[in-house]
């Protein structure tokens, strides 16, 4: 049988075959039976900040609904919103290190965050929880029309650089297609400190079935 042995980000792999973040890796079930199919590595479904807050806010407003407080108990709210954080970022971490005590192959975290705050945070956790790297999904929307390309490309370096300063597992950042000078933003994120980049991410894309009037959900695949 030919070696497939391949390096990246540093790791060592058995094989070039990576599981992209997807439902697929979801589960410590899941992410063993793709490490007994073959796998030679997995990156876990990405731990989206926007999920995060939007679960917070829902609360929230149950609570407002249901007569649960009041909009003054300002610090009922506070800590409402820092407890659903939390309850995510430790399901989070459990899948980690619960996914690297059953299986051998490298197991790769993936975060999509909108603030720098935040994603250090993250980092931190999730390299203690065992993740043997960090993939950084990072797509900032160009809705601003009076912000310059360098702007929204500077927003992408100081992120990387922050991050990279915090752990020292190694990180790659998974990017979009969107820029005018792809190959130089590349360049730049190696020396704020990313190992590596993946191509391309893409935001959520849902569509409306004219005939039935319904909103289809996005492709399935990332």
């Amino acid at each position: 049988m030919a070696d497939l042995t391949t390096k990246y980000l540093g790791l060592t792999l058995n094989n070039p075959i990576i599981v992209g973040s997807s439902g697929l890796t979801d589960s410590v079930e899941k992410i063993k039976e793709l490490e007994k199919n073959g796998a030679g590595a997995v990156v876990l479904k990405s731990l989206f900040e926007e999920q995060i807050m939007m679960e917070a806010e829902h609360k929230l407003k149950m609570a407002e609904k249901d007569s649960f407080m009041y909009a003054e108990h300002s610090e009922t709210f506070d800590y409402i919103d820092l407890h659903v954080k939390e309850k995510e970022l430790n399901n989070y971490l459990d899948l980690i290190s619960k996914a690297k005590k059953e299986v051998m192959i490298p197991v790769i975290a993936s975060v999509n965050c909108v603030t720098a705050h935040e994603w250090t945070t993250f980092a931190r956790d999730i390299e203690k929880a065992g993740a043997d790297a960090l993939e950084l999904n990072i797509f900032i929307m160009p809705f601003n029309m009076d912000k310059k390309s360098k702007e929204i490309e500077k927003v992408y370096y100081d992120i990387v650089e922050k991050v990279c300063k915090e752990v020292s597992i190694p990180v790659s950042v998974k990017l979009s297609p969107y820029f005018a000078n792809l190959g130089k933003v590349i360049k730049t994120l190696t020396k704020k400190g990313a190992k590596g980049v993946v191509l391309f991410n893409r935001f959520a894309s849902p569509d409306i079935d004219i005939e039935s009037m319904k909103v289809n959900t996005a492709s399935i695949f990332s």
